[in-house]
């Protein structure tokens, strides 16, 4: 093995994983969204969180992750209005001790510009799932390895 692979290797990796249509499947909530004649209701896209699906192979893949020793965050774009059901469904599905991100009440910005924020602050993933496609090519932007898991064109 040469060094450079080896030492590659042996450095933590911090991984960033999304939340909604990554690590949970929210088909059942869609209609809030899909509304042609009206305004998306993302306040009740957020509201009906605590009933989404787990999306096992992606929710596997992280644990297998942190299983490793990998750092492990979820930065998602729901409000910090649905923290504590957001909060009890990771729990629910094994991910409790994973740090989460999500943003503040009122920040009603696009996902690439709240993502890359985070992203200034400093901490550069060596990898990140997400289903998003405007968020997975501001991900690719910048140099980061980035797994779309879903196709996401919304």
């Amino acid at each position: 093995m040469n060094e450079e692979l080896y030492s590659q290797m042996r450095k933590k990796m911090f991984v960033v994983f999304d939340l909604d249509g990554t690590l949970a499947l929210t088909a059942h909530r869609a209609h809030f969204l899909d509304r042609p004649s009206k305004e998306k209701d993302w306040r009740g896209f957020y509201a009906a969180c605590d009933k989404d699906e787990p999306c096992h192979p992606i929710i596997r893949t992280l644990l297998a992750l942190d299983a490793t020793g990998a750092e492990i965050e979820i930065w998602s774009g729901r409000s910090d209005e649905v923290k504590d059901k957001t909060v009890a469904w990771l729990g629910e599905h094994g991910l409790s001790h994973i740090t989460i991100r999500t943003r503040r009440e009122g920040d009603h910005r696009p996902d690439t510009v709240l993502k890359t924020e985070w992203l200034d602050e400093g901490r550069k993933p060596a990898l990140v799932f997400e289903d998003r496609a405007s968020v997975v090519a501001m991900w690719r932007a910048r140099g980061i390895v980035c797994c779309q898991v879903a196709p996401g064109d919304f």
